[in-house]
């Protein structure tokens, strides 16, 4: 069973971990040295200056395997160590990429294990050591997921920038990421050979519903007449957040391969039951939502609980009133189904007989097609 908490020095490698402790905590020691820094270094292996730097011109950062040695050095407590702890950072790095007041030990909730999805679907650990990144289309969703950096690891430095495409990017310090690395037993987030490790599927139901919540919003597609999809150009990781889907009780289609570029995806079926562990879910951990997807879900049930004849009347009474709405002015098909509560996909349908009757025309603009009176 996964710990409900860790350490720092259990969370990454302590020789990887710079802190900064309490002036109390550095006075303290100092005292204890005293006149003895030179027995004390040649005892721990740790040259006399750097002990002087940490502790008495407290002029650097201090190495966690180097503070936690002369702490156990000292009988000190090391959980009561732990309390003064007013930052720590990934060795070598400045202290502006650096975790200040930093919530210890680190708590294992659910919005620990939504970070962690986010990292797998939208988000990055390279290789090349300059930190973690998260990528978001929208503000909204960029500010829950910057909150919940804040609830897991406290006053967490980062910064976001628009890329050329108008992308939101968050850079946040690399530590935070190697954190949820190590206490997950991730291989790596990278989306091509991604897996989802054994240890998030033996986390319990809150925590797989937040994992699984938060990967159909980075890569999931809500359509209003209720297809949801998840999608990735890795297989086995599709395969992977199926099975986990089918543990929280949803009825999951096979995964099938779009080719063209290669794109492996699958169908939520049971929207009903999705929807209501969604909202249920978003009420008890506020931070993790759909956003706008919920939206669209909600109206995609509203559409699907419309009353539907199979009848050329209803089909009639159907096209008048789409033909109406485009006498006011030009709409797209979501447009439309959204004001007329009509599935998408019966728009559509409509619209070749309305276009083939030269009763409308369809423009492109951008991606999307709007229709208006001819």
């Amino acid at each position: 069973m996964m710990k409900k908490s860790f350490h720092l020095w259990e969370s990454y490698i302590p020789e990887k971990i710079t802190v900064n402790i309490s002036q109390k905590s550095k006075d303290n020691f100092a005292k204890l040295i005293g006149k003895g820094i030179y027995k004390t270094a040649k005892k721990l292996k740790i040259t006399p200056s750097r002990i002087y730097d940490y502790f008495f011109t407290q002029s650097s950062q201090i190495p966690l395997d180097r503070l936690l040695s002369i702490s156990r050095f000292f009988n000190i407590n090391l959980e009561e160590l732990e309390k003064e702890i007013i930052s720590y950072k990934h060795k070598l790095v400045p202290i502006k990429n650096s975790v200040f007041n930093p919530l210890l030990p680190l708590k294992i909730s659910p919005y620990f294990t939504s970070v962690v999805s986010h990292l797998f679907f939208d988000g990055s650990l390279p290789n090349d050591g300059r930190g973690t990144y998260y990528n978001q289309k929208r503000k909204i969703p960029m500010d829950l997921f910057t909150k919940k950096l804040q609830e897991v690891f406290g006053d967490i430095q980062y910064s976001i920038v628009k890329d050329h495409k108008g992308i939101l990017k968050c850079r946040f310090p690399r530590i935070a990421g190697e954190i949820c690395k190590k206490i997950y037993e991730v291989k790596t987030f990278h989306g091509n050979v991604a897996r989802i490790p054994r240890a998030i599927f033996n986390l319990n139901k809150d925590h797989r519903s937040a994992f699984f919540i938060s990967a159909i919003f980075d890569e999931g597609s809500i359509a209003y007449d209720g297809h949801i999809i998840f999608g990735v150009n890795n297989r086995l990781l599709c395969e992977d957040l199926k099975k986990m889907g089918q543990g929280l009780g949803l009825d999951i289609s096979d995964v099938k391969e779009k080719k063209s570029p290669s794109f492996y995806y699958f169908h939520i079926k049971t929207i009903r039951e999705f929807h209501k562990l969604a909202k249920e879910f978003s009420n008890k951990y506020p931070l993790i939502s759909l956003d706008y997807k919920m939206g669209r879900l909600e109206k995609s049930l509203e559409i699907k609980s419309q009353k539907f004849e199979y009848t050329k009347d209803f089909s009639d009474k159907r096209k008048n009133l789409i033909f109406e709405e485009l006498s006011k002015e030009k709409k797209t098909i979501n447009q439309l189904a959204l004001k007329l509560l009509i599935p998408p996909r019966t728009i559509r349908r409509y619209m070749y007989d309305l276009i083939r009757k030269d009763k409308i025309t369809r423009i492109k603009k951008g991606i999307e097609y709007y229709y208006s009176k001819s």
